[in-house]
């Protein structure tokens, strides 16, 4: 007697479904890629890093975080420039270079300033409240520091190009510029913890001029090298 056998068809249900876990696995990837290659970029020492821990050893954990929100408000728009399509408007050779004279000119006129400073001792101020005023100060500062690179938009859209495609939706861009965003601010509220700690500022204290000439030398040096390829 011949048993039956009868051919086994995959339910197009399953198919689905093994289609969706694939391409959720793909998003995934995706976004965590583009939050790793963000965050290896960030902690580069750069002017973000260096007037967030300068404002935290002066000014405490909180000016510095204040600080940090602001450098991380220019992630975020530099991101959605890059995640949204809008790279090649910053990216015309004009205006690229109008934004780096201009973002330039602030480094070093930042950097000059620190330099210029002549303080007798460190002035220890509350690492737990700020005025006010400070605050939005702090904030302005931490965004024009960060706006004040260009190059930053080039960088997301570098990281994008590896992990966004056109059929990327916009919940999975959404969600990668969430992801650059929190990113950013935990690490300038890291930088802002380590940087107001006592032993830090006292330290701090005792090398204040030397400290200044190095972060100023460095914001100079991150300036003028903007200006020369906006002129050059």
């Amino acid at each position: 007697m011949t048993a039956l056998t009868i051919p086994f068809r995959e339910s197009p249900q399953i198919d689905r479904m093994e289609l969706s876990t694939g391409l959720m696995q793909t998003d995934q990837h995706s976004i965590l890629t583009v939050v790793t290659l963000f965050f290896f970029g960030l902690v580069s020492p750069g002017p973000n890093f260096l007037v967030v821990a300068e404002t935290a050893l002066n000014f405490g954990r909180v000016a510095g975080l204040i600080t940090g929100l602001g450098a991380a408000l220019g992630d975020a728009v530099y991101a959605s420039i890059g995640l949204f399509g809008v790279t090649h408007l910053v990216s015309v050779n004009p205006v690229l270079r109008g934004i780096e004279f201009a973002g330039g000119s602030y480094l070093t006129l930042l950097g000059l300033r620190m330099l210029a400073q002549h303080r007798t001792s460190v002035r220890l101020h509350s690492s737990s409240s700020v005025d006010a005023v400070s605050a939005r100060a702090h904030f302005w500062r931490g965004l024009a520091t960060d706006l004040a690179n260009p190059k930053t938009v080039v960088f997301f859209a570098g990281i994008f190009a590896i992990a966004v495609t056109p059929a990327t939706t916009g919940t999975i861009r959404g969600t990668m510029l969430l992801g650059i965003v929190l990113t950013s601010v935990l690490w300038r509220f890291f930088v802002s913890v380590v940087f107001s700690t006592t032993f830090i500022r006292e330290l701090y204290q005792r090398t204040e001029r030397i400290a200044e000439r190095v972060f100023g030398a460095a914001l100079c040096l991150f300036g003028l090298l903007l200006v020369k390829r906006a002129i050059a």
